[in-house]
């Protein structure tokens, strides 16, 4: 296989893993999906976070994170949507951090992972097998 090619596929290997397992994980939080929380459930996380889940922001945060996951799963404005998924899981890391490192209890070691898997794929960009490459040059992926 060569360089390029290579690259191409690793490229395709994160943005698949990336947005593949993100994807399911916000419909968990949007629609209750795969054993997931639902709306009502993600807002009660949010407020174990000390944040204010009043109603738009758990559907805001939830939509985000969908297409988020499905854009960087098929390549499309792949930067962007990486990175606005990156700030999201990032900031959850943020507030996990106090509970300790290991996820297992409540810490910020899962998220941490996500953010950097994400921000790597923000600045490597999609690669050739993906959407951004059918696209104008002009766009910002």
């Amino acid at each position: 296989m060569s360089n390029g090619h290579g690259l191409d596929l690793a490229l395709l290997m994160l943005r698949a893993v990336a947005g593949g397992f993100l994807l399911p994980h916000a419909l968990g939080k949007l629609l209750g999906w795969f054993n997931g929380p639902g709306l009502a459930g993600f807002a009660a996380e949010l407020r174990g976070f000390g944040l204010p889940a009043a109603a738009p922001l758990p559907l805001l945060l939830a939509l985000l994170q969908v297409l988020s996951g499905l854009a960087v799963l098929v390549g499309w404005q792949t930067r962007f949507a990486a990175l606005a998924a990156a700030a999201f899981i990032g900031f959850t890391a943020l507030l996990a951090l106090p509970r300790g490192w290991f996820w297992m209890r409540g810490g910020a070691e899962y998220p941490l992972l996500w953010t950097a898997a994400l921000l790597a794929v923000a600045l490597a960009g999609p690669g050739t097998w993906a959407v951004d490459s059918l696209l104008p040059s002009g766009d910002i992926a």
